[in-house]
């Protein structure tokens, strides 16, 4: 461990941060670890956090510089600040050198809750020593919860209790029925070693788990990586997140987005399996048993008509492959009967996901029963739509039927009226004079004149 430690404004540094801060967790921060930091040490903090990036648990790249430009400190008032956040917990730091320049990431940690720091013995006498012992019990009397009464007994009624299930068919109740589906479980032809990823990338223990291996492996199935270029990717990818505590979810979407990164770089991680897969041509369109040996890159990009697939369709695969678990030859049926059969050559997110999610609610193993019962399905609404439309027909001119037929004493009213309109029509018409007549006017009026 290094005993002396000097920060230089040049120095980079990246932030990051473990969980997120709640109500309680701003309480025991304001309350009790800003008597014992400080101020100056409070707004560093603050200000770590709101480098972050909205939605995310990761900031940019900034210097030391920049940070110490934001608060007013200098270089010293901003590492005596650090070290404070360092000794209490708030902020864990790494760092690596090279040549060039020091890279520094700062972890973010959030604060103890209040009743774990007033019961910690180092801290709560550090604070009693900073705000004194009317403040100190002040502060107890303010983070101290009541005890239950003593002896309290649970008198909860149980659902059998309250509620009579025998007349209720027992297959509801199966576990059957209430297991998720195990959407990693899916039949892929493709030959993946997460072993040589792990050997070649040597990540600390723990990092790996058997939820980031299928998604790693599905991955490398949609993009058509080999272990190399993945083992590769990784390193590059998660240089300094590796030896941070991350949370499965984390380290899954990091991967996932380091595969669609690919569409971007356009560098030498670009490599595929074979080259053959890559040009090997895919036969009929139509025909579904193409579309269960197809990849969905080969099969997609084909029906697009375009060399390479896009980035927003190989998203799309990768969500229905890692979230929704379905099979290959089905994302390409699902991809035909969106462009070819409802011809949608744009397709949204929300759109495919919608249809992905109903094939996969219904349980559609191969394109050929997704694509014959989703033609039923559409012949059904379509005759339902037509048979709708004809009832619409009909009741609107039946409307218009029933409106012209008038009583007897109103259809005389209405012819006489209609006599009268037209001799009225004619009188005006023989008041008007032809063009012979209206020559024969003009030339008196000039005459006169």
């Amino acid at each position: 461990m290094e005993k002396e430690r000097i920060l230089y404004g040049t120095d980079e540094l990246l932030i990051m941060s473990t969980g997120l801060i709640d109500r309680e967790s701003y309480q025991s921060l304001y309350h009790l670890y800003q008597p014992v930091i400080g101020v100056k040490a409070l707004a560093l903090y603050q200000t770590l956090w709101s480098e972050l990036k909205p939605g995310k648990m990761k900031s940019n790249y900034i210097s030391h510089s920049a940070l110490c430009e934001m608060l007013d400190y200098s270089i010293n008032e901003l590492a005596d600040s650090l070290f404070r956040l360092e000794a209490i917990g708030l902020v864990r730091t790494y760092k690596t050198k090279d040549a060039r320049l020091t890279q520094y990431v700062y972890q973010l940690r959030v604060p103890l809750a209040p009743h774990t720091f007033l019961n910690d013995g180092l801290l709560s006498s550090f604070l009693f020593y900073k705000v004194g012992e009317v403040r100190f019990k002040q502060l107890q009397g303010r983070f101290t919860i009541d005890p239950l009464p003593a002896g309290i007994v649970e008198v909860t009624k149980d659902f059998n209790e309250v509620f009579d299930v025998k007349g209720v068919n027992q297959m509801a109740f199966t576990q059957k029925n209430y297991e998720k589906p195990d959407r990693a479980k899916i039949e892929i032809n493709y030959t993946f070693d997460m072993d040589i990823v792990k050997k070649l990338t040597n990540f600390p223990i723990g990092f790996f788990t058997k939820k980031l291996d299928e998604t790693i492996t599905k991955l490398a199935y949609v993009s058509q990586i080999d272990e190399e270029t993945m083992a590769e990717m990784l390193k590059e990818y998660f240089v300094h997140e590796a030896y941070l505590p991350l949370s499965e979810q984390e380290k899954r979407d990091g991967c996932r987005q380091m595969v669609l990164q690919l569409k971007k770089k356009q560098t030498r991680h670009r490599k595929v399996k074979s080259d053959e897969t890559e040009q090997a041509e895919v036969g009929d369109l139509h025909d579904t048993t193409v579309m269960e040996e197809a990849h969905p890159h080969q099969y997609v990009s084909t029906l697009r008509k375009t060399p390479q697939l896009s980035k927003s369709d190989e998203q799309l695969i990768i969500e229905m492959v890692d979230t929704l678990g379905l099979a290959p030859g089905v994302i390409n049926a699902l991809f035909y009967y969106c462009i070819e059969v409802k011809k949608q050559t744009r397709l949204s997110e929300n759109y495919v996901m919608r249809i992905a999610t109903s094939w996969k609610t219904a349980g559609y193993l191969h394109a050929s029963d997704a694509l014959e019962r989703e033609a039923t399905q559409d012949a059904l609404i379509e005759k339902k739509q037509q048979k709708r439309e004809n009832v619409q027909r009909t009741t609107v001119g039946s409307r218009r039927k029933d409106k012209t037929e008038l009583p007897k004493w109103l259809e005389d009213d209405a012819k006489e009226q209609r006599s009268y309109d037209q001799k009225r029509k004619e009188a005006l018409e023989s008041s008007v004079p032809d063009d012979a007549e209206l020559v024969k006017l003009l030339n008196e009026l000039k005459e006169k004149g």
